[in-house]
This record gives C-alpha cells, structure tokens and sequence, in this order.
C-alpha cells in the first residue's frame, strides 16, 4: 500500500518550530520524524548552493585524474554498479558532513556525532532496492544536488517500524510507505536503521547525484559508531615545547 507525503500536522512539534527558527527561514520541514521516521528538508540548500556544491565535488574528481571506472562501486542493494565516492577518500566531504551537524542536531533535537558520508551518481533507469542500513546510520539524510534532465527522482519510504532486520528486497510489497519528491537542495532526513527505505521507481534521468550522510546519537546505543568506529585525532600541537 502506497502513501502521499505527509502534510505538518495540525499541531506543531519540535520540526515545525524549527521552520520559525531564523536559521532556517529558507528551508521547510514536513512530516514526523519521531512518529514516522522521516521529515522532509524542503530547501536544505539553494538551488545554487547545491549546484556549487556539485561543481565543487566534479572538479576535485576531476583533479584525481582516475577513470570514471575506478569510482564505480557495487552494491546488494543495487541493479548495477553507481559512481560513489566515501568521506574517507574525499575531505571536502567530512567537513560538509560537519559543518551541517549543527543544523542536524536543531532538527532531531538531539546531540549528534558524525559517522560517515558519500557521494553517489546514479545513471539512466538505476534503482535502490528496498533496505534498512547499519548502526552507524541512526539519523540519515540524503541531500539531492543536481538532476542531469530536471526531473525528480522520488525516495520511498516505509511507514512501519522494524524491529528485525530485513532481507533486501526489490519493492514494499504490502507494506506501507510515503514518497518524497525532492528538488536540487532538498533532502530528507530518515531514521535508516528502523524504517525500510530504496528508490524502486528507476531514474528518469540521465544521471543524478546525491550526497548521503549519517549520524548517531551522542547518549545513545550507537555512539561507538562516531567517525564510523575510527579512533578520534589526539590533540595537535602546533608549537611544541
């Protein structure tokens, strides 16, 4: 069974106040993170912003100097091998990631630590099959930033909480879900370790591109999970005694 997006709810919760926080006065937030397990980031970033970024992103691929083969990954959760670059390998990533946790933890009201990021290109008629993610993605978000044709490619999302881990499959069957269309600088922030989500419905474009970046909660079972389990940098000193 399929759902629309969800509308704000008639009474406001700690995500519709964010939309009347100052540093959000460009971005809309839609839906019930806690109750349902996504929110909808209307405007995260300008359209401009997200194809600066974009452009920042191609350019540093561009000065490796590698063939486009050599950033083609696999994975069970997709028809076909996509174009995907992790933070470890690109630092421009990490400090994206860092710089929007503060916003993130506005958002979900909780104080979180970064565990990883990458950077995905999906080609003509790519899909996601429908997953559920590790424990070091107890608070998502993928960030859409540029769209090859103009034309939105929607994330689906189911509605119910899962308590076991699920096998990898290629649709919701009857389960429930929502469908979020997002624009260049939208995103949707999604709870991936509890709520089955994929894009089952094949890209229409050319090519899209899309940042994914995860977090935990700093009081929370996952906090292990900061820096995707790396041990943290020893204090630098830059003038030693």
């Amino acid at each position: 069974m399929h759902v629309a997006l969800l509308t704000p709810p008639a009474v406001e919760t700690p995500l519709d106040l964010c939309n009347r926080f100052s540093i959000f006065r460009c971005m809309k937030v839609y839906g019930d993170y806690y109750g349902q397990g996504y929110a909808h980031l209307e405007g995260l970033l300008s359209p401009l912003l997200a194809r600066e970024e974009l452009a920042l992103l191609k350019a540093e691929i561009d000065r490796s100097q590698l063939p486009a083969a050599a950033f083609m990954k696999p994975g069970v959760m997709l028809r076909q091998p996509t174009f995907e670059l992790h933070s470890s390998q690109l630092r421009s990533l990490k400090a994206f990631q860092w710089g929007l946790t503060s916003t993130m933890n506005e958002i979900t009201q909780r104080n979180l630590l970064p565990t990883y990021c990458y950077f995905r290109v999906y080609r003509s008629e790519d899909v996601c099959w429908v997953h559920s993610d590790r424990f070091a993605c107890e608070h998502s978000l993928s960030l859409t930033l540029g769209y090859s044709d103009d034309a939105t490619w929607p994330f689906e999302i189911g509605l119910d909480r899962q308590t076991v881990n699920r096998p990898v499959a290629h649709d919701f069957a009857n389960d429930a879900y929502a469908t979020v269309h997002m624009r260049p600088g939208d995103a949707i922030l999604y709870q991936g370790i509890h709520y089955r989500h994929g894009r089952v419905t094949p890209n229409p474009n050319r090519w899209s591109a899309h940042l994914f970046l995860h977090w935990v909660d700093s009081a929370g079972a996952f906090k292990n999970e900061l820096f995707d389990g790396a041990a943290p940098s020893p204090q630098p000193d830059f003038f030693p005694a």
